[in-house]
């Protein structure tokens, strides 16, 4: 999801930037705010998985505990751009009234703490998933069981 979210956002900096579609068609004033519009609903809708996973993952991270325990002020970072995001779903899901761009506006803080941060995030959250002990290998053939002799009872 993030890695979907970082290349929509590329292509709308550089379009943005260059006033330009990626075929190289001008882009007018009124294209770039359909764009930026499109741009900024794409990565909401799938920031709603983050918002969901995120939270635990998060506790699972200790970044003090690791090798790059200075990640702990990103992971914090992440947790509140969580937080809000979570106010914002929570909003939405009541019945509140959101205009598209007042969500545009609530919710783009957390995307960029997500793009910004997200390489943090995964490098605390796999290195604070726990670990499956390997399979024992296979050495030799397994060998049927055989049905055990009843044991001998006393008269």
């Amino acid at each position: 999801m993030l890695g979907d979210i970082r290349s929509e956002h590329d292509t709308w900096q550089a379009m943005s930037a260059s006033g330009r579609y990626s075929d190289a068609t001008p882009l007018s004033a009124a294209a770039l705010g359909v764009a930026t519009e499109l741009f900024l609903d794409h990565p909401w809708r799938r920031s709603l998985t983050v918002v969901d996973h995120a939270p635990t993952l998060l506790d699972r991270c200790r970044a003090a505990s690791s090798p790059w325990p200075d990640d702990a002020a990103a992971l914090s970072r992440l947790a509140d751009a969580v937080i809000d995001a979570e106010a914002l779903v929570d909003e939405l899901v009541h019945g509140g009234s959101v205009s598209s761009q007042e969500l545009n506006a609530r919710a783009w803080p957390a995307i960029e703490t997500w793009l910004a941060d997200g390489e943090t995030f995964l490098r605390q959250a796999r290195i604070s998933a726990p670990h499956r002990r390997p399979a024992l290998p296979v050495t030799a053939p397994a060998r049927p069981l055989t049905a055990a002799r009843p044991a001998h009872r006393g008269p």
